[in-house]
């Protein structure tokens, strides 16, 4: 429920870009909170998932495919039937977000790697390279728990390092020269969302016995996204005090307007609508997995194809 509800309130966003004269009698914020709550909706969902898959780098194909897919419809639908797109679709920013989660994840596990050959200097077995070179195999290994290149090979901690903090730069500096939608903020939302989705202990662990409200609690959360109360609580923390200093940063004289609009606060309605709706449990199949990708650059172009009918003589 919470993938369709995304799916219903990007198509009012989008149609309210290629049909602005039917949502006259409607205020102009309403569309817009319904694109930023989708935003969210997705963000969460992207976060999630980012937390579930084995394959990042395919993961990162997938959202730049279909966002350049998208992007050509609309820049077609700018051309021939002269919509108006504020920003360049949300796919660029979910697919670096990836990349950004990426440049992190290499930053962390790389120097903890640096960490432990100091501690192990001493071993020369451990140390021995000449053994590494000679076991192909051991070149093969998860990539610091979350595995983001071709083939997960493990790279040098200090080239790990290096390609994390370019990998960084370049998702930042594409995000502001390109302007991908909601930007930095909506970069920083998904990341943030990412660490709130980590892993918890189990509440089962605890000797105090739980009360019947509270096991009715847990067991409707584990329909939802957030699965128990404490990765909500974290969410609903984190992602408010990211929202509050991007608001008040974007106040500030000579910050370009671009940082941050008040309206993007509306990404924050996509928390309670996770809260209280329930998530797909299954596995997507094949057909469910290319109809998510293909949503949004169809659904442009249906419409953008309705406007063409509609403005021809």
């Amino acid at each position: 429920m919470i993938q369709i509800t995304g799916y219903i309130l990007t198509l009012l966003y989008v149609c309210n870009l290629f049909f602005p004269a039917l949502f006259r009698t409607l205020p102009s914020e309403i569309p817009a909170l319904a694109g930023h709550a989708a935003f969210g909706i997705f963000a969460l969902l992207l976060a999630r998932g980012a937390r579930r898959t084995t394959n990042h780098f395919l993961y990162f194909l997938r959202l730049i495919t279909a966002a350049f897919a998208t992007g050509l419809v609309t820049l077609l639908a700018d051309r021939f039937a002269h919509v108006y797109f504020p920003e360049h679709n949300a796919l660029f920013t979910y697919a670096t977000s990836i990349a950004l989660i990426a440049g992190l994840s290499m930053i962390t596990g790389c120097s903890q790697d640096l960490v432990m050959q100091a501690m192990t200097a001493d071993n020369a077995e451990r140390l021995d390279s000449s053994r590494e070179d000679d076991d192909p195999s051991e070149e093969k290994s998860p990539q610091f728990g979350i595995p983001v290149q071709p083939l997960r090979y493990r790279m040098r901690p200090v080239m790990g390092i290096v390609a994390g903090i370019l990998t960084i730069g370049v998702t930042l500096f594409s995000t502001l020269f390109f302007r991908f939608s909601h930007g930095l903020y909506g970069q920083a939302f998904i990341v943030l969302a990412f660490i709130a989705f980590r892993e918890t202990p189990n509440p089962h662990e605890k000797t105090t016995p739980p009360s019947v409200r509270l096991i009715a609690l847990r067991r409707r959360m584990e329909r939802t996204l957030f699965e128990d109360t404490l990765a909500f609580r974290r969410a609903l923390l984190i992602l408010s005090a990211l929202t509050l200093v991007f608001s008040l940063l974007s106040q500030l004289p000579g910050v370009p307007t671009r940082f941050m609009t008040l309206d993007m606060a509306g990404c924050l309605i996509a928390l309670p609508l996770a809260f209280f709706l329930p998530e797909f449990k299954d596995a997507p199949s094949t057909a469910r997995r290319r109809m998510t990708y293909s949503v949004l650059p169809a659904s442009c172009t249906v419409l953008f194809v309705i406007r063409l009918l509609i403005e021809s003589p």
